[in-house]
Order: C-alpha cells, then sequence, then structure tokens
C-alpha cells in the first residue's frame, strides 16, 4: 500500500512538472501584452496572461503585466495580487512596487500608496516627485 501511494504521489508529481513550459508561457505572454497594448482588448490579454502563468508559474512579467490589465479592467484587489506575486518572485522589481501604489491610490488608500512608491524609488524607478509629493 505505501509503494502505491509513493508511486501515484511521484507520478502526480512528475505531471504536475510536466504542465511547466517556458516557451508556451512566453508566448501567452506575449501575446497578451499585445492585446492590452497594441489592441486595448483587457479581456482577452487577461485570458492570455493566465495562459502564460499557467506554463511557468515563476513568470514574474506575466502576473506584472496581468495586473496592468487588471487595473484597466479595475480588478483592483486582484492587481494588487499580481503586483505582489511579481515582487515575491523578483524582489527588486521597481515598476511592480510602483504601479501596487497606484493601486492604493486608486483605492484612495495614500498611506499603502507612498509605501509603495518610496519602495520603487528604492529599486530605481525615476520621476516620481509628482507622486512622492503628498507623502510625508
Amino acid at each position: 500500500m505505501k509503494i502505491f501511494n509513493f508511486v501515484v504521489l511521484l507520478g502526480l508529481g512528475i505531471s504536475l512538472y510536466s504542465c511547466q513550459d517556458p516557451a508556451k508561457s512566453r508566448f501567452y505572454m506575449d501575446e497578451g501584452y499585445k492585446l492590452m497594448m497594441v489592441y486595448s482588448q483587457f479581456e482577452k490579454a487577461e485570458e492570455a496572461l493566465d495562459k502564460a502563468i499557467k506554463y511557468d508559474k515563476s513568470n514574474y512579467e506575466a502576473y506584472y503585466n496581468r495586473g496592468c490589465v487588471r487595473i484597466n479592467r479595475k480588478k483592483y484587489r486582484e492587481a494588487i495580487e499580481d503586483f505582489e506575486k511579481a515582487i515575491e518572485l523578483k524582489p527588486d522589481y521597481a515598476d511592480a512596487y510602483f504601479n501596487t501604489g497606484r493601486v492604493y491610490f486608486l483605492l484612495n488608500e495614500e498611506d499603502k500608496a507612498c509605501e509603495y512608491y518610496k519602495l520603487a524609488t528604492k529599486y530605481g524607478r525615476q520621476n516620481l516627485e509628482d507622486y512622492l509629493r503628498a507623502c510625508p
């Protein structure tokens, strides 16, 4: 019985690992980016970025881009989750900090917005003077 359980778990682990495909992830991420930036088709862009993440859970750019799409779709809390995941995967991702701040500002949470704007500056995002002016 123990051997059977081990074999089942091993097979499940292999099948989950085989779902990872960075090349497919890149394809869907590029497609999602194009749908967002060129065609402003945010729903389709989100679907493509969902696929990019499905094929590579460590694709921080896909999380970031999906967060940007979700801002445009007014899914603010979900956008924050995506930006925070991008930051978890790439802790020095200045643009993810900046956009998290933008979303908190849209939610009228200025203190949180300022916290993220300052982190964006710390990690190299430039030209944030206007955003930081209202911060303590």
